[in-house]
């Protein structure tokens, strides 16, 4: 969803002799933050279209305000009015819980809540005393199921009883104040003043003694919380909240297998109060997360707001008609209240409008990005799926030639890109950092001098640039790892120090503009580092990335991704598995497939002895088939066939003919001398044989008419047909002048 690093503007250049205001141009901008005031800008500034800004105001009517790039672009009725925002508070609660965690006054977000509140301790004994186990991730997702029947973590209960246990023993507790003093020792010192909030927002929004908790804010304030969380955490030079936290709070939601409790009543502690209503309100629908909604995809396989981009997220209230909106994909902050806007269909009709508004954004159009409808794999930003296919060498690319005085190197890189164009085959796996323990020698860095203290050498960073352009040209996959195996330039244990980071964030925004790039953090991570420090530097390459390019992590060896396999940074599975044939590659990718349950994409990107020709060709399918993007260790380019190149460029030119993204392996289904099976069961499949003697087939057909589409995987000859197919077990012939190592895709088109 993730996770746009804020840019803004930097000059405005006035053009047009009507003294119309020119649109920020993206090279163009830096970020920007508010300070006493807001710094407003005409909405054709930072490239919005008022008229259509008038439109939404329209339609949502009350009062409110748009900000962009850090300006305010637009505001309508009073946007400095404080007023109680409702249910919208709670993300408020999440961030002072997870800053008590930060600040060790919880030992965690699973630490139980009994510690501080003694009377959950006693509730409910025929129930086995359930209220003990409830923890504070339980509170702010609202599955704490206090009140109700079900125990903690087994159903949502989205309750204002479970939102005054979490609020009041939070503040009264764990920060140890008063409800007087709330806000004077903790709202205030610790969030409201800190952004520079203008119109005094206050918990108490209607007096202690009326619902204390709720929370009274302008939307022009309410919008510098957004932009906090829009930054990442980070407000002008001060890191407020953690970036890894932020991105648990708004990328975490429930799962659909989470239902919602029936609400039969359970016993809570005696006088309990509630900051509003009762429970069991309204599912979470698989867009919940840490208190914030987010637009996730719902029990009807839709997305919350359809007509908003995937990654919003924001803080709602009384039905809808109380919100503030973020769009990191778009950099756009809403924020309103009293409006007409009440329910789901109102709010996407509302964002619809706001995004319609944008007239400039940082067009990321054909960019590699993980699928957000199947992270399990990769597609082009506004395109189709992604294949990703070819060699796994020279991973001394950047560094192939006499190494000349300034730093940069006199190779034969451009001559290797040539060679790959035209191919179909479209990606280099290179390293960055191979001295201080890699395979490369003290040279092979790109530090001035290949001294690590002197900095990143300019010369040497522009002529990579140079190679990245082209390959970029060609969509030529840039597969940049930061290091080498057992390299290890600054020995900081699990952390990243300040040299480090440097290093890495001047990296990331060197390259970031380029669409066809995927970093890498290290090969064979666990040579060099601890998983902890992987994804500490996964962290800092996604908070340098302004684009949320896919980061992908090597290991030594084996299936098993389990340490990342749940951290938000990282997306892909670099994967080695050195066995010798093409079946025994097949199986490893089924179990790495397996294992990663759909959570992140797995490239085979390093497997021994690979072979040429044939044998390399069958290991490509192999791979593919059983759900794995192919590099191919060995295959350098130099001393590479063409036409082993072009195996791989034909592999990737059928599977993005395909719909393969929305498959998986299930070779359960493959009949007659079929090998392999990729299926979205009853729509589409792809069969694969090696050495068809005979008849490829499938199992478990369901009648209808299908298109089938043959591929020859030598050659890369195709035919079509359209073909009735009856129900249950099938196979088909291939067509005359296929060879036998052949491919279909086969998709129902009707009944």
């Amino acid at each position: 969803m993730r996770r746009l690093k804020v840019l803004l503007p930097a000059i405005l250049v006035l053009v047009g002799l009507c003294g119309k205001a020119a649109q920020i141009k993206a090279d163009e901008i830096k970020p920007v933050y508010p300070g006493k005031e807001w710094e407003a800008k005409k909405p054709e500034e930072v490239g919005l279209d008022a008229a259509k800004l008038k439109a939404l105001s329209d339609y949502a009517g009350g009062f409110g305000c748009v900000v962009r790039y850090g300006y305010m672009a637009y505001t309508w009725g009073d946007a400095s009015k404080r007023n109680d925002v409702a249910s919208a508070v709670k993300p408020v609660y999440t961030h002072f819980l997870l800053k008590a965690v930060e600040e060790k006054r919880l030992a965690g977000i699973d630490d139980r809540v009994a510690k501080f509140e003694p009377g959950l301790n006693s509730l409910n004994e025929a129930l086995g005393y359930k209220d003990r186990k409830i923890t504070w991730r339980h509170l702010c997702n609202q599955i704490s199921c206090y009140g109700v029947r079900d125990r903690p973590g087994d159903a949502f209960d989205y309750s204002d009883y479970n939102m005054a246990l979490f609020f009041d023993t939070l503040m009264l507790k764990v920060y140890g104040v008063t409800l007087e003093t709330v806000d004077a020792d903790i709202l205030h010192p610790n969030l409201t003043d800190l952004l520079g909030c203008q119109d005094n927002p206050t918990f108490m929004a209607f007096g202690v003694e009326g619902r204390p908790g709720r929370l009274a804010i302008s939307p022009r304030d309410f919008a510098r919380f957004g932009l906090l969380y829009l930054r990442k955490g980070k407000w002008q030079d001060k890191q407020l909240i953690s970036a890894e936290h932020v991105k648990l709070a708004v990328t975490s939601p429930l799962p659909l297998s989470v239902p919602r409790t029936e609400g039969k009543s359970a016993d809570m502690i005696a006088g309990q109060r509630s900051i509003g209503g009762g429970n069991n309100q309204c599912d979470h629908n698989g867009s919940y997360s840490f208190a914030w909604w987010v637009n996730g995809v719902g029990r009807d396989g839709s997305h919350n707001w359809p007509d908003a981009p995937n990654d919003v997220f924001g803080c709602f209230g009384h039905g809808d008609i109380r919100a503030m909106v973020v769009m990191p994909s778009l950099d756009l902050i809403v924020s309103w209240n009293d409006t007409r806007i009440e329910g789901r269909e109102m709010v996407s009709r509302a964002l619809k409008l706001l995004v319609d508004s944008v007239t400039e954004s940082k067009d990321r159009t054909g960019q590699i990005i993980v699928d957000p409808d199947h992270p399990q794999w990769l597609r082009r930003k506004g395109g189709g799926p992604f294949f990703m296919c070819g060699p796994g060498d020279p991973e001394g690319f950047l560094y192939r030639g006499k190494l000349n005085s300034d730093g940069t190197r006199d190779g034969d890189q451009m001559a290797l890109i040539e060679k790959l164009k035209g191919t179909g085959a479209n990606c280099i796996y290179m390293i960055a950092v191979r001295s201080h323990g890699g395979d490369g020698d003290r040279t092979h860095n790109p530090f001035i001098d290949n001294d690590p203290n002197k900095g990143l050498n300019p010369a040497v960073l522009a002529q990579w640039e140079e190679w990245f352009t082209e390959m970029d040209k060609n969509s030529i996959v840039i597969y940049l790892f930061f290091y080498d195996d057992s390299a290890l330039v600054w020995d900081t244990g699990d952390s990243v120090g300040p040299q480090e980071r440097q290093f890495i964030h001047t990296i990331v925004d060197r390259f970031e503009h380029h669409k066809s790039l995927i970093w890498c953090v290290a090969e064979e991570y666990d040579e060099a580092f601890s998983a902890e420090r992987v994804k500490n530097i996964a962290a800092e390459i996604r908070e340098a990335d302004d684009y949320d390019h896919v980061i992908a992590v090597h290991k030594h060896s084996g299936v098993d991704f389990s340490e990342f396999a749940d951290d938000a940074d990282i997306d892909q599975f670099a994967m080695q598995c050195n066995v010798k044939s093409d079946a025994q590659l097949h199986e490893g990718v089924l179990r790495a497939w397996e294992l990663a349950r759909g959570r992140y994409s797995v490239n085979m990107s390093e497997a021994a002895d690979f072979g040429t020709g044939e044998e390399a060709r069958k290991k490509i399918w192999a791979c593919a088939m059983g759900g794995a993007y192919v590099m191919v260790l060995g295959m350098d380019i130099a001393g590479s066939a063409r036409n082993d190149i072009e195996d791989c460029g034909r592999v990737v030119r059928f599977f993005e003919s395909t719909n393969f993204n929305r498959m998986s392996p299930h070779d359960e289904l493959k009949y007659a001398v079929t090998q392999y099976v990729l299926a979205l069961p009853g729509d589409s499949y792809i069969a694969y044989a090696s050495a068809l003697e005979g008849q490829i087939g499938l199992k478990n057909m369901t009648a209808g008419s299908y298109e089938f589409r043959w591929f020859d995987c030598v050659t890369g000859q195709e035919l079509r047909q359209t073909l009735a197919v009856e129900k249950g077990n099938q196979c088909w012939n291939k067509p005359d002048g296929f060879g036998n190592e052949v491919a279909v895709y086969i998709r129902r088109v009707g009944d």
